[in-house]
């Protein structure tokens, strides 16, 4: 008797079943809900922080205008908006409040102990080489200022970059504007979702979100009028466009647009999320758009326009990426996306005194000097993360992370049914 004859049905249609059952359960509004919880660990969002580092890193290492490094930074926002959104949302629904004092021990837990390292390292060695740092400069780094202090002040450098192209080897803190915007939306944001969610519900939170997202795109078209006509620095800042590029109040939409694809899920209706992902026209045209956004050069668009358009699509184009199978999910959780996903806050800085240290040795140009600078962020970065990241995994989750301490080796995460809240 065949094999196919003594179980009741051949390989072939029990793995047909096994599709359709698959099928089924990613068209259920629950199911469906419950693979995008941030308060479970989403392996995709990993190998999207790997993307989001990698488009960083690779657009300082060529013309700006052939890597949109910017993007990266963008997605980085929207990520930290949905999963700290997502966590706090629940607590509050799970106890009627969120746990201020644990929110912020768990930040500095994951933040400081990396960047006290990179601001020593960098700070010290920029300064070891001959460069300038004011107090102001040191001060603003530490307490999180960098965007405001690049934007009015600016971390000009005063360090040549080997040979005699004139340029200048970059201020060790400039990276660093990207993490004060995060921290200050932070500073504010657990407690005033709180009070939106007391008193108007998740309806309430939604709303104000979505007022937020379109008040910084008019703030955005209100700054770009005036800048143009001459505005004073103390509105613009030493160069207009970067206080449109960094300033906290005209970039706060790509988290809030974070915020508000975590609400929706997290408290929605589970039905609509379940028409989004079946919704495979619409994500078509969303992708297009995010295409288009990265595409198009006009100086309007990219200082005004890009960074709401973006936020809509990454909230259109979410729920099926991390929701439902396909060949883009199996990248995104492959092991060598998670692991950089991982390690992305260590790449994130030390790229950046990989870049200084190389211009430093070597002119900036040409395969050697990308070579050195790719070699310096893997070495610099695995060091940050065994040396100091992973290790501090423990005490984080004494004060409530989940974080996972996984290595290249270790295999890939678990799904979406285990717990690791891998940005708390």
């Amino acid at each position: 008797m065949s094999r196919s004859t003594a179980s009741g049905s051949s390989p072939r249609s029990r793995r047909g079943r096994e599709g359709s059952v698959s099928e089924a359960r990613h068209r259920d509004p629950e199911a469906i809900r419950a693979a995008l919880l941030p308060t479970r660990y989403l392996p995709a969002l990993d190998g999207l922080r790997a993307v989001a580092v990698v488009l960083v890193i690779a657009s300082h290492a060529a013309p700006a205008h052939l890597v949109p490094g910017g993007f990266g930074v963008t997605l980085f926002f929207f990520l930290s908006g949905y999963l700290l959104t997502g966590q706090m949302v629940a607590e509050q629904a799970r106890t009627g409040g969120i746990a201020f004092g644990g929110f912020y021990l768990r930040r500095v837990l994951r933040l400081m102990p990396a960047a006290l390292a990179f601001l020593l390292v960098a700070g010290l060695a920029f300064a070891a080489w001959g460069g300038t740092i004011t107090p102001a400069g040191w001060l603003s780094a530490l307490f999180y200022g960098a965007n405001l202090y690049e934007v009015f002040s600016g971390y000009a450098s005063d360090l040549p970059v080997a040979g005699a192209s004139g340029a200048m080897v970059p201020h060790p803190f400039a990276i660093l504007w990207s993490l004060a915007i995060e921290e200050q939306f932070y500073l504010v944001w657990p407690v005033l979702l709180l009070g939106l969610l007391r008193r108007g519900g998740w309806r309430g939170a939604a709303w104000g979100l979505a007022g937020a997202c379109l008040a910084a795109l008019v703030w955005r078209a209100c700054l770009y009028r005036l800048c143009l006509q001459g505005a004073p620095g103390a509105v613009c800042g030493v160069e207009w466009y970067n206080r449109l590029y960094a300033g906290t109040d005209t970039r706060l939409d790509s988290l809030a647009f974070g915020a508000l694809a975590a609400v929706l899920v997290v408290r929605g209706d589970p039905r609509r999320l379940a028409a989004l992902v079946g919704a495979r026209g619409v994500q078509a045209a969303a992708w297009l758009v995010l295409a288009g956004s990265l595409a198009w050069r006009d100086p309007y668009f990219r200082e005004v326009v890009r960074y709401t358009v973006q936020g809509l699509a990454l909230a259109v184009v979410l729920a099926p990426l991390v929701a439902r199978p396909g060949p883009g999910r199996r990248l995104l959780e492959s092991g060598p996306m998670l692991f950089l996903g991982r390690i992305s806050y260590s790449l994130y800085l030390w790229h950046w005194f990989a870049a200084m240290l190389a211009s430093h040795l070597v002119p900036p140009r040409g395969p050697g000097f990308v070579a050195l600078y790719l070699a310096l962020t893997a070495a610099l970065s695995l060091a940050s993360w065994y040396g100091i990241e992973r290790p501090m995994i423990a005490l984080r989750r004494r004060a409530g992370s989940h974080a996972r301490a996984a290595g290249p080796s270790e295999g890939p995460a678990p799904r979406a049914g285990a717990r690791a809240g891998s940005a708390a």
